[in-house]
């Protein structure tokens, strides 16, 4: 991924927290399936982001790596708020994906075409994640025992 993968990337997460959730809000289910979207494609980016600095570092760029690291610093957080959002039991609200917006550090632009028309395309995108991921729609269980 390039600089204009992750660009391509971010127009992802742009059409669905500016276009699509907040008008699905009313359908759970699916706005729960469209923050799994944006979580992936944050995580996407931000992969690709310290795969790059990773690279600069090893030509001995430091500063440019660091630097792109920096810049990319807000990425976990987003995604994991993103994520967290889709799991958690309460209804999704404007409010929490406004706190969403701001957590992403970069500027979104509403996108003048939308790239994706139908969204049933992202139906059961969280129950995929979940059962990838082997948690089966369970909280994951701790690694050592707390006793």
């Amino acid at each position: 991924m390039t600089a204009a993968e992750r660009k391509k990337q971010l127009h992802i997460v742009a059409e669905m927290l500016l276009v699509h959730l907040p008008a699905v809000l009313e359908d759970q289910a699916l706005a729960r399936d469209l923050l799994v979207v944006v979580s992936l494609a944050i995580r996407a980016a931000a992969a690709d982001a310290e795969k790059s600095a990773t690279a600069w570092d090893a030509r001995a760029y430091h500063v440019r790596a660091d630097a792109l690291r920096r810049e990319w610093a807000w990425a976990s957080g987003a995604a994991n708020y993103a994520a967290g959002l889709a799991d958690r039991a309460g209804l999704l609200t404007a409010a929490s994906l406004d706190k969403l917006r701001a957590l992403i550090d970069v500027p979104l632009t509403q996108p003048t075409r939308c790239r994706y028309k139908s969204l049933d395309a992202f139906r059961g995108a969280r129950k995929a994640t979940l059962a990838q991921t082997g948690r089966g729609g369970k909280r994951p269980l701790p690694k050592r025992s707390l006793v």
